[in-house]
């Protein structure tokens, strides 16, 4: 990786990169995603060709606290900020968009000349050109492919036998007793002030599950929440949901029984 590009260890880190006084690029990316990794050869070119921005890399679900605060969903994932405020995103493999996205808020590239084709409209460094070219001969195109076509048949049914087993599903780390995380906590305190039953499964009892989900829901992080089968989302959007209502008439059309806080009960399905 580029000495240009930074990893973030903190939100404590990442916060006050943010404030500072240059534009802040950052990518949002995982091990099993390998969408991330020609990404991440584009997003190093980059740092060298716009040294006035700062370019940080975040692992997504080794930093669930900034994947919440930045609303990631899939990855790779960017964000752009500037004065201290996110004033741009881009979800996916698309270089292109990327580069345009970077030069509109780090300005020109440090370069004399530039020959960047049309299709990026930045004045775009020579390697970054040379990388998207690259990308498009071996993929066709720029677009990211489903996740699921990583998994094998059998972990797949798997994981969709999981996410069937009861109406309202939690992919968890620890149990709804002994949560290990305060996302997770949180999320079961939710479902619990629903009065909602709910299945769960400890994602760090099994690490084939766990790396397994982040393709099967194209989701980087826990917890995650199904209903009926269908991803809700994370923490933050489980969060906003059942602050607005709108959790409540999720479960509602679902036909998801609500139970009150005596007769409530917590079922963890064992695979």
């Amino acid at each position: 990786m580029d000495s240009a590009v930074k990893d973030i260890k903190s939100k404590a880190e990442l916060d006050e990169a943010v404030n500072g006084a240059s534009p802040v690029i950052l990518h949002f990316w995982a091990s099993w995603c390998e969408a991330s990794k020609p990404m991440d050869q584009v997003f190093a070119h980059l740092a060298t060709d716009f040294p006035h921005a700062r370019f940080f890399r975040v692992e997504a679900e080794e930093q669930p606290e900034i994947s919440e605060a930045y609303a990631v969903s899939a990855v790779p994932y960017f964000a752009f900020c500037k004065d201290g405020k996110i004033v741009d995103t881009l979800e996916g493999a698309d270089p292109a968009s990327l580069a345009n996205k970077v030069a509109k808020v780090a300005g020109t590239a440090n370069l004399a000349e530039c020959a960047a084709p049309a299709s990026l409209g930045v004045a775009a460094g020579p390697a970054v050109i040379e990388k998207v070219q690259e990308l498009a001969k071996q993929n066709g195109s720029s677009q990211t492919v489903s996740p699921r076509s990583d998994l094998s048949d059998s972990l797949k049914e798997r994981l969709q036998q999981l996410v069937n087993s009861h109406p309202v599903f939690l992919f968890m780390k620890g149990n709804p007793e002994q949560p290990k995380c305060r996302f997770s906590r949180k999320v079961v305190e939710i479902l619990e002030e629903e009065g909602v039953q709910f299945g769960s499964f400890d994602i760090l009892s099994d690490n084939e599950v766990r790396e397994g989900m982040k393709k099967f829901s194209n989701w980087p992080t826990f917890p995650q929440l199904f209903c009926k089968g269908e991803l809700i989302g994370g923490c933050d959007i489980v969060v906003a949901m059942h602050e607005s209502g709108e959790l409540k008439d999720v479960f509602k059309e679902n036909d998801i029984p609500i139970q009150s806080q005596e007769s409530k009960g917590v079922q963890t399905p064992r695979a």
